[in-house]
């Protein structure tokens, strides 16, 4: 998840408010939720349920269009469709009993999201009403993948190769299925690919 920003304090959510003037004059194109968890083809169930959200917000105002990732979403509530006048956004640390972050972001009344973290990113060419978002959530566990040949990617804990679509920068390995992140041209590789 390099190329994304994390909010982490309340500083780092007026930072992200800020920089797209309160998200006013915006509006939710694209929601891509996810449950981590799944029934397999044998019939078995991978117990790592959690909601993750791909989130991206079209605007009028530079950036023009932001991609937010929710993730370990708590709560989702979608209202009607519409512009919004604005957003806020806060940022809970409670250390008792357990030491946990919570994010709630309310965009108007029509979207609210509360979260365990939030990472986000500009998209300044995504606007139109075409979708946008791939295949797979990105997800902050996500392992490095390499491309080796054309649109051929190899994971970097089982060494499983697969062919995925090029532009897809996050995709699932069918070996071990982990959700993969393309490695970057010019970045150095991990031990063991």
């Amino acid at each position: 998840m390099r190329s994304y920003d994390e909010v982490l304090t309340q500083q780092d959510m007026d930072r992200l408010l800020d920089s797209i003037y309160g998200f006013h004059d915006s509006m939710t194109k694209e929601i891509h939720l996810i449950n981590r968890g799944a029934v397999l083809p044998d019939h078995s169930m991978e117990m790592g349920q959690r909601y993750d959200a791909q989130v991206l917000i079209q605007s009028q105002w530079e950036p023009f269009a932001l991609e937010l990732l929710f993730t370990n979403v708590r709560t989702l509530e979608l209202g009607e469709a519409g512009e919004y006048w604005g957003a806020s956004g806060v940022v809970e640390d409670r250390h008792a009993p357990v030491a946990r972050r919570t994010i709630t972001m309310k965009f108007d009344s029509s979207l609210t999201v509360i979260s365990d973290g939030l990472c986000h990113r500009e998209r300044r060419d995504w606007l139109g009403h075409k979708p946008f978002f791939g295949s797979e959530v990105p997800s902050p566990d996500a392992a490095v993948a390499r491309l080796i040949q054309d649109d051929w990617r190899q994971c970097s804990q089982c060494a499983d190769a697969w062919e995925a679509k090029p532009n897809d920068e996050f995709s699932r390995c069918p070996g071990c299925g982990a959700i993969t992140e393309l490695e970057q041209s010019g970045e150095p590789s991990e031990e063991g690919l």
